[in-house]
């Protein structure tokens, strides 16, 4: 054995070895397809609304993952606020809201999510999430406009 051919086969070992650590760095990965289509599109809308956390309460006068007003949660069945609440009582109420007022209710994470009557009502939430973080800081607005979110435009009837 020579030892140029050995020092090839070290390189290319080498580099191989380098390519599959770099692919883990960048996240290509076979496993990366699975864990993407894992994530629900309550998921995906919490993510654009509140950071994807589903206990915020910044206030902003919006609590929740999915950033309803309290005027909006509690005319849907909610008690409180939505931060106190766990990820799939905020889609419990979310897919009630959803029904009445279709995806329009969260117009610019809603439609980003791609949220239709359709997935949303098929989405229990079985995707990644409610970790049990809750930011408890920042003072209450008791003026409620009926948005659900930041971009939401929620009207309550009564």
């Amino acid at each position: 054995m020579n030892l140029y051919s050995t020092s090839l086969r070290k390189v290319a070992l080498l580099a191989g070895a380098g390519a599959v650590a770099a692919a883990g760095l960048t996240g290509m990965s076979a496993a990366q397809p699975a864990q993407a289509s894992e994530q629900g599109v309550w998921d995906k809308v919490a993510e654009c609304e509140s950071g994807g956390d589903w206990h915020i309460n910044t206030g902003n006068g919006y609590y929740g993952g999915l950033q309803f007003s309290a005027q909006t949660w509690n005319a849907f069945g909610g008690s409180g606020t939505a931060d106190e609440h766990s990820k799939a009582e905020q889609i419990d109420i979310a897919q009630k809201v959803l029904k009445e007022q279709g995806p329009g209710a969260w117009p610019v994470c809603g439609e980003k999510a791609g949220l239709t009557k359709s997935n949303g009502a098929a989405d229990e939430g079985g995707g990644s999430g409610d970790d049990g973080k809750k930011d408890d800081g920042g003072s209450k607005d008791d003026g409620d406009s009926g948005k659900v979110g930041l971009a939401g435009n929620v009207t309550v009837s009564g």
